[in-house]
């Protein structure tokens, strides 16, 4: 089974696979985002965004897209229902709205936010945290840390700095290469891309982050970039396009 969302909605399909009792992967793209589903005699089981996997991944995708595709493998599945379906389908609306609220004011929870006074909860932002990394430090799901951030964004106790959790990543494109005289091109990522820097350092040395942006989308998903965490970058960068 397969098609687009412009024919049928994707809750249908999900719907059409729980009521028929449906055991495979359900894959899923929309906006250049793919997401799988494990179904087991219906249920879901399990599913990813690229290496970025359960329902927390899950719920960032979005339940009613506009366009996209969807194709539906059956295969051998096993697992243990992460709930309920239709508790399942109506946490993920809940979720879905919730990440729609917070990014009102918060692009992606790959931004990094600063506070100057190490007053809780915000402590953990003196000197600068993304979003995800405060959630790792406060040892609470993501969506938690991102209310927290939306809350202390809107009454001032936080502010967004120009960074994000993706600038510490180091890639070496395979055609980088410096001449004697140095880099022959600054806008050449492809020169610049040679290991020596991350990418907030190549940011901050001048490259438009819009590029930067785009050339990680094109690469993860045509699949060249292996970088661990690549499905919550792919996530957050294309949250990040969407806010422009």
């Amino acid at each position: 089974m397969e098609g687009s969302f412009n024919t049928i909605p994707m809750s249908d399909v999900l719907e059409m696979i729980h009521a028929n009792r449906g055991t495979g992967v359900l894959h899923l793209d929309s906006n250049r985002l793919p997401l799988n589903l494990h179904f087991e005699e219906g249920e879901v089981v399990g599913g990813a965004i690229l290496d970025w996997k359960g329902f927390e991944a899950i719920s960032t995708f979005p339940l009613h897209p506009d366009k996209g595709r969807f194709k539906f493998e059956a295969n051998h599945v096993q697992g243990v229902p992460l709930m309920p379906f239709k508790a399942f389908m109506g946490e993920w609306a809940r979720m879905n709205d919730q990440w729609a609220r917070f990014r009102s004011v918060l692009d992606s929870p790959s931004r990094v936010l600063e506070t100057p006074r190490a007053v809780e909860p915000f402590a953990v932002f003196v000197g600068g945290k993304s979003v995800r990394a405060a959630a790792k430090s406060w040892g609470v799901p993501l969506i938690i840390a991102a209310e927290r951030a939306w809350r202390g964004l809107r009454e001032g106790d936080l502010t967004k700095l120009r960074k994000y959790a993706w600038f510490a990543l180091r890639i070496r494109h395979p055609s980088a290469r410096r001449t004697q005289a140095g880099i022959r091109d600054p806008r050449d990522m492809t020169v610049l891309l040679d290991g020596s820097r991350n990418l907030g350092q190549l940011v901050h040395a001048g490259l438009p982050i819009a590029q930067v942006r785009n050339y990680l989308i094109l690469r993860i998903t045509s699949g060249e970039l292996e970088a661990p965490g690549k499905g919550w970058m792919l996530r957050d960068l294309l949250w990040e396009v969407e806010a422009e």
